[in-house]
C-alpha cells in the first residue's frame, strides 16, 4: 500500500505568500484607477480579496481530494471545455472588442481559463493509457486535432496569448510523454509558421509586432502600455520609489492591476522587488517540478507536468511583456494580477499538486 506523506508545505506557503503580496499590489496599483472609474478606492482590492478567499478554500479542498478522483471527470472535462469555448463565441459578453467572457448572475468568467485545466485533466487521463502508442500517427493525430480545435476556438474570441499558452501546455505534456524529436521539431516549425500567419492576418496583431521592435517609435499608439511599463520600471531603479508612490499607475497605465501589474511592482519596489518576486516564482516552480518528478503514477505525473507548464509559461510571458522582451499580449501574472476565474483555477490547480505531493514516492 502506498505511503501517504504530509503535503508540500513549501509549495503551500509560497502560494499563500504570492497571493497575499498580489492582494497588496492590486490595492497599490488600482487605488487611483478605482477612484476614477468606480468612485471607490477599494473596489478592486475587495473584489480580489473575495476571489483569493474563494481560491484558498478551493485549494485547501482540492488538497484533500485524492488526485485519482479526477479521472472520472476527464472525458466530461474535455466535452465541457469545448462546449464552453463554442458557447462563448455564440452568447459571450463582449468587452473591449473581445468575446471572451460568459456572464452568470452578474459574475463573469473566462471559459478559456477553465479549458486550460480541463484539457490538462483529459490529456493526463488519456496519455496514461496511450503514452506507449503516442508516436503512432492515428493516436498522435487525435491529440493534435484536439489542440487544433481548442486553439482555433480561442483564437476566434480573439485571444492569441491564451491560445499560445494552452498549445504550449499540451505540447509540453506530449513531449514529456515521449513524443519523438522529429515530431516535436516539426510541430515547432509548423506552429511558428501558423503563429506568424495569424499575426499577419490581423492588423492589430501586426501592429503589436512592429511596435515591439521599436516601442518608442510611436509611444502614443500600439506601444503605449509597453512604453508606460518601461517608464515605470526605469523610474523604480534598484530600490523603487516606495510602496504606493508609483506615478505611472495613476491613470497612465490602463487597468494597472491586471496584466501590467509588474510595472507597478518595479516602480514601487524597484529592480530588487521584481527579482525577489521572481525568486519566489522559481521556488514555486521548483516545488512543482519536484512533485512531478516524484509523482506516484503516470496520471499524476502528467497532471503535475501540465499544471507546472501552465504556471511557468504565464510567469515567463508576463515578465517578457512587461519588459518589452516580446510583443504585448494579455497574460496575467499568476496569483499577483487582479482576476476572478484565473486565480481560482490556479489555486485549485495548486491544491491538486498538494494532494499529489502527499503520495509522492520520495520527499525533499
Amino acid at each position: 500500500m502506498m505511503k501517504t506523506h504530509r503535503i508540500d508545505y513549501t509549495l503551500l506557503i509560497v502560494t499563500l505568500l504570492l497571493a497575499a503580496f498580489g492582494l497588496l499590489m492590486v490595492f497599490s496599483s488600482s487605488y487611483y484607477y478605482a477612484i476614477e472609474k468606480m468612485q471607490n478606492k477599494t473596489h478592486f482590492f475587495l473584489t480580489d480579496l473575495k476571489w483569493i478567499s474563494i481560491g484558498v478554500v478551493v485549494m485547501l479542498v482540492a488538497s484533500q481530494v485524492h488526485y485519482r478522483f479526477y479521472k472520472k471527470f476527464a472525458i466530461p472535462a474535455l466535452v465541457v471545455s469545448i462546449a464552453l469555448l463554442i458557447y462563448v463565441l455564440l452568447f459571450g459578453t463582449v468587452i473591449n472588442n473581445a468575446q471572451r467572457w460568459i456572464e452568470i448572475l452578474g459574475q463573469t468568467f473566462m471559459p478559456a481559463e477553465i479549458a486550460k485545466i480541463g484539457l490538462i485533466l483529459f490529456f493526463s487521463y488519456s496519455l496514461e493509457k496511450n503514452y506507449t502508442r503516442l508516436n503512432e500517427l492515428p493516436v498522435l493525430g487525435v491529440y493534435v486535432s484536439i489542440i487544433g480545435v481548442s486553439v482555433f476556438l480561442i483564437m476566434k474570441q480573439p485571444n492569441m496569448s491564451t491560445a499560445v499558452i494552452l498549445a504550449g501546455i499540451l505540447c509540453i505534456m506530449l513531449f514529456v510523454a515521449g513524443l519523438y524529436w522529429r515530431y516535436t521539431v516539426s510541430g515547432l516549425i509548423i506552429g511558428s509558421a501558423v503563429a506568424w500567419e495569424l499575426v499577419n492576418s490581423a492588423t492589430y496583431r501586426l501592429s503589436r509586432w512592429t511596435s515591439f521592435l521599436d516601442p518608442f517609435n510611436d509611444p502614443s499608439d500600439d506601444s503605449y502600455q509597453v512604453v508606460q511599463s518601461l517608464y515605470a520600471l526605469g523610474t523604480g531603479g534598484i530600490g523603487g520609489v516606495g510602496l504606493g508612490m508609483s506615478t505611472q499607475n495613476k491613470l497612465y497605465i490602463p487597468e494597472p492591476q491586471n496584466d501590467f501589474i509588474l510595472a507597478t511592482i518595479g516602480e514601487e519596489l524597484g529592480f530588487m522587488g521584481t527579482v525577489l518576486l521572481l525568486v519566489f516564482f522559481l521556488i514555486l516552480i521548483y516545488r512543482c517540478v519536484k512533485i512531478a518528478m516524484n509523482a506516484p503514477d503516470h496520471f499524476s505525473f502528467f497532471m503535475a507536468t501540465g499544471i507546472t507548464a501552465m504556471l511557468t509559461l504565464q510567469v515567463i510571458m508576463n515578465y517578457a511583456v512587461a519588459t518589452s522582451s516580446m510583443p504585448a499580449t494579455g497574460i496575467s501574472l499568476p496569483f499577483i494580477s487582479y482576476g476572478g476565474t484565473s486565480v481560482v483555477i490556479l489555486m485549485g490547480s495548486v491544491g491538486i499538486l498538494l494532494n499529489i505531493s502527499k503520495h509522492c514516492m520520495t520527499r525533499g
